[in-house]
């Protein structure tokens, strides 16, 4: 006899489901989410899908006015430099103190090390042109592992949960970027290597000072990357 799922794995499995489509921008801003459609494609009842959609919509990730079909919540410029005022302030404090712990964990150490490696073969290809695909899936995931390795080093810190709370806003934001530019562009590849590569470098060489100004660049290179593609989407 097959045993039914949970009640709240279902809403947990839909509700993570259409956060990932909405963080990856797979439903771009704007895009009408009915609960009937996603249902049907999910393969459940509409009220799990109902459910999804409200806690999104706390979230901020997606608008349900009343008498109106949910949408993707909309990127404006607003949102983006408030996303990102907000991120200048906490990430180069946080990679700083989170530089200290890694350099002195064995494994945390060695996973920059090795994500290090991977970014130097980034690098040289990008420098050759735009990259194959599994090349580019290799290259975004660079940027998540750097961001969870400075998570673990600051374990259940308080500013580690104020840094999770403008997570999924930072991640969609710039899968908005991906998907409004020439994503495979080499220009853009090597641009974000080198700083990441930056970063890695100035941590592993328990550079404070350098860690905080890498990453306040950084940040700042990408607000004008985002505040590009956002123009340039909206002139579509």
């Amino acid at each position: 006899m097959v045993n039914k799922v949970p009640r709240e794995t279902l809403q947990e499995k839909v509700y993570c489901s259409l956060k990932d489509s909405i963080i990856k921008n797979e439903m771009m801003p704007g895009d009408v989410l009915s609960i009937d459609s996603l249902s049907e494609e999910l393969g459940v009842s509409p009220t799990p899908v109902r459910e999804a959609l409200a806690r999104l919509s706390a979230q901020g990730l997606v608008i349900n006015a009343r008498n109106k079909k949910a949408r993707v919540a909309p990127i404006s410029e607003a949102d983006v430099r408030e996303i990102y005022e907000v991120r200048k302030l906490l990430e180069p404090r946080a990679t700083e103190l989170a530089a200290v712990e890694i350099v002195d964990d064995q494994k945390l150490k060695g996973d920059l090390e090795k994500m290090k490696s991977r970014a130097k073969k980034i690098r040289e290809s990008a420098k050759e042109g735009p990259l194959e695909p599994a090349q580019y899936d290799d290259y975004l995931k660079i940027d998540i592992s750097l961001g969870e390795t400075v998570e673990m080093a600051l374990e259940n810190s308080l500013l580690n949960n104020l840094l999770a709370q403008v997570n999924d806003h930072s991640l969609r934001i710039r899968s908005f970027t991906e998907a409004s530019s020439d994503e495979h562009a080499p220009e853009a590849v090597l641009a974000n290597t080198e700083e990441h590569l930056e970063i890695i470098e100035k941590i592993l060489s328990r550079n404070g000072d350098g860690v905080r100004n890498a990453v306040g660049q950084h940040l700042e290179n990408a607000l004008n990357r985002t505040l590009k593609a956002l123009e340039e989407n909206s002139r579509r």
